[in-house]
């Protein structure tokens, strides 16, 4: 995979995110995210995004 290719996949995973808080918002729904970053056997940094969603009264 190219450098090009990759960054539009991560700019793509970014919108649908991005979409995904939208719809929460609109549904009173609260949204935290946390990350974390974790090195694989290999040697490379993984991000992990945790989340936690609440009804927001």
């Amino acid at each position: 995979m190219r450098d090009a290719d990759l960054a539009k996949t991560v700019r793509d995973a970014v919108a649908t995110l991005n979409e995904a808080l939208a719809l929460a918002a609109r549904h009173n729904l609260a949204v935290t995210l946390r990350t974390t970053a974790h090195q694989t056997t290999g040697g490379v940094e993984r991000v992990v995004v945790d989340s936690q969603i609440f009804k927001q009264l």
